[in-house]
């Protein structure tokens, strides 16, 4: 099917939004006192507990791995994450946020809602959801 997408427009909008999601979470991250990759990697863990590796963030985040390694370290160092290796397989390690980590955390998440807040400012919920579900069509075909 063949649509008058103005692709320009389309690009530019993914990049705007993109763009308020990297200086809101900077700012988190300076308030925080912890780097913007870090910021990312607490954020992640605390979203999706069940994808706790660092193939797991550097895959669904797409993310390199030199990013998240560099992340990781002094999280680590911090004590605002742990390893812990699994039990069947010894090589994979799982990254688990510690106590110390919920502070932050809690200020990752307030940001995180304060952006979808700002984006979803004045747009039925309904529009909202529609454009979700189109979205995920569109994220499917561009796996295809």
């Amino acid at each position: 099917m063949k649509t008058n997408f103005d692709i320009t427009k389309i690009l530019y909008s993914i990049k705007h939004i993109n763009d308020l999601y990297y200086n809101l979470s900077t700012k988190a991250a300076d308030e925080c006192g912890i780097t913007k990759p870090e910021a990312d990697i607490l954020a992640f863990l605390y979203n999706n507990p069940a994808c706790d590796t660092a193939k797991d963030i550097a895959k669904l985040k797409g993310f390199s791995k030199a990013y998240v390694s560099k992340a990781v370290e002094p999280l680590l160092d911090k004590e605002l994450i742990k390893i812990y290796i699994d039990k069947n397989d010894r090589r994979c390690q799982h990254l688990k946020l510690t106590e110390k980590s919920k502070p932050l955390v809690i200020k990752l998440q307030k940001m995180q809602i304060e952006f979808i807040n700002k984006i979803t400012d004045g747009i039925p919920k309904e529009d909202i959801e529609k454009y979700l579900e189109v979205m995920v069509g569109f994220a499917n075909n561009a796996l295809k």
